[in-house]
C-alpha cells in the first residue's frame, strides 16, 4: 500500500480506492479496490483498513474517477490516526 496510487473515491465519507493493472496473460486491465480507513476505537495506535467492495472496472475509469484528487498512503494514515479530514 505505501507505494499504491490512492484515490479518493468520496470525500463526504471516508471512501478511497487503488487501482491495479494486472492479468496472468500479460494484458491489462482495472481492478478498483474501495475502501475506508478509520481508526480502531478497541486499541489505541491502530487502523483499520477496511475493504467495501472490489471488482474489475470492464468499462475504465468514469468521469468522476479521472478527476478525482490522490492522496499518499502515508498522509492518508496520518490523517485518519489524527481524525482530520481528506480533500480532494
Amino acid at each position: 500500500m505505501p507505494f499504491r496510487r490512492i484515490t479518493i473515491a468520496n470525500e463526504k465519507q471516508p471512501n478511497f480506492v487503488t487501482l491495479e493493472q494486472l492479468n496472468e496473460d500479460g494484458t491489462t486491465s482495472l481492478y478498483a479496490v474501495f475502501f475506508e480507513a478509520e481508526r480502531d476505537r478497541s486499541r489505541k495506535r491502530r487502523i483499520v483498513l477496511r475493504i467495501q467492495s472490489a471488482y474489475v472496472l470492464d468499462n475504465g475509469l468514469t468521469r468522476r474517477q479521472e478527476k478525482a484528487g490522490k492522496v499518499g498512503f502515508a498522509t492518508l494514515l496520518r490523517a485518519t490516526y489524527l481524525g482530520k479530514r481528506i480533500r480532494g
